[in-house]
């Protein structure tokens, strides 16, 4: 049962690696965006548009990330319930209920922050702030 757990786990992280690319592509496009609005000089409804964007994207990579960490928690929570059943589970399993076991995250830890906080300040401060030319 153990193993079937596992590959129940590895599935579901072959889906979260594809969300997670599909917020990086989301960064480069509102930073793509943001660049050649700048370079053209776009409107302010234009640049209020792609901030907009920007802000949708990082909410949405909040979400992602937050929710590929917590599969850790479910897979942890899981291997537990089937060790308190009766099972015995391996000394891999056991190592990984200890680190990954308890609550669910509610925001995607301090890298995945440092990485959406930066992809949005990449997207929106070109915008908005003025160049020194």
């Amino acid at each position: 049962m153990e193993l079937e757990m596992w590959n129940i786990f590895q599935t579901s992280r072959g889906a979260n690696a594809t969300m997670i690319l599909s917020v990086t592509i989301g960064i480069w496009i509102a930073a793509r965006f943001a660049s050649v609005a700048r370079e053209n000089d776009a409107p302010v409804l234009m640049k209020a548009i792609i901030s907009v964007f920007a802000l949708s994207g990082f909410a949405f990579g909040w979400m992602v990330i937050t929710r590929a960490l917590n599969s850790w928690v479910v897979q942890a929570s899981a291997l537990s319930s089937l060790e308190e059943s009766g099972t015995e589970l391996s000394p891999l399993a056991s190592q990984f209920v200890e680190m990954y076991g308890g609550e669910f995250m509610t925001n995607p830890g301090l890298i995945g922050m440092a990485y959406l906080v930066s992809g949005l300040l990449i997207a929106i401060l070109p915008l908005w702030l003025k160049d020194n030319r």
